[in-house]
């Protein structure tokens, strides 16, 4: 119900004049400001703009203007619009963002930290838009962390959004950790990642991309750390790939 409230913007008076509708089911004005306990003049007013908002219907009867809450379906449709009325937003935003934002200002600090699964998805987001069509992320110390099923949960989203790129995915672990690397690979890598063995290799985990390098402690609260510096992402980069040669 909150979700809903918030979904459609309601406020405070609004709320309580809906909540009470709900409760008497079909009301006129002086019982819906007694439930309320809203000031009887601004009752119309509330009540026509939860009308506007698709959440309350009226009729007459004998001369007396009564009020109902709209039928369950309704509210499905009001979803299905609101959701129809993001997308054209999105639409909107992808034509005229380059406007908004020019593509010679920065946004990215050098170095930025992130933490809590939420904190690692922005990250996730920024990996997904360094990569093109036949790229790879690099993965040094690829591991399962402190909770497989959750990293596991997080991850293969993650790691389909860079397949559905065009990109692929090269990853070293630790060998100690080979059944669940195995065990994810299979479930969820299939042809698009790939994966060798060292035994020296965490507990970071480090990602990197075309620009940026990441470093990630999977702990229950996960950290993540950004780095947005080419000759660090070089540098690692290299240092992965002499460690390519020698993993198996």
């Amino acid at each position: 119900m909150e979700k809903l409230f918030e979904l459609f913007n309601l406020t405070p008076n609004e709320v309580k004049v809906y909540k009470a509708l709900l409760r008497v089911k079909l009301g006129t004005k002086t019982p819906l400001v007694r439930e309320s306990r809203v000031i009887s003049s601004k009752i119309y007013e509330i009540l026509d703009r939860l009308i506007q908002k698709g959440l309350v219907a009226s009729f007459v009867q004998n001369g007396v203007k009564h009020y109902v809450p709209v039928q369950p379906s309704n509210l499905l449709n009001l979803f299905d619009n609101k959701i129809k009325e993001l997308e054209e937003q999105r639409e909107n935003f992808k034509k005229n963002y380059m406007i908004i934002f020019p593509p010679d200002q920065e946004f990215i600090t050098e170095v930025q930290q992130f933490r809590g699964w939420d904190g690692l998805k922005s990250i996730f987001n920024l990996v997904k838009e360094d990569l093109y069509k036949g790229d790879a992320y690099y993965i040094l110390g690829a591991n399962p962390g402190v909770d497989y099923e959750k990293a596991a949960q997080f991850f293969s989203r993650t790691d389909k959004e860079i397949y559905e790129k065009g990109a692929k995915i090269k990853a070293i672990g630790n060998v100690k950790n080979k059944i669940e690397s195995e065990r994810y690979v299979k479930e969820f890598g299939k042809n698009n990642f790939e994966l060798r063995y060292l035994n020296t290799i965490g507990p970071f985990e480090i990602g990197i991309t075309n620009n940026l390098v990441i470093f990630l402690l999977l702990e229950t609260n996960p950290i993540g750390i950004l780095v947005n510096n080419r000759k660090i992402r070089d540098s690692f980069l290299g240092y992965f790939n002499n460690l390519w040669k020698i993993a198996k």
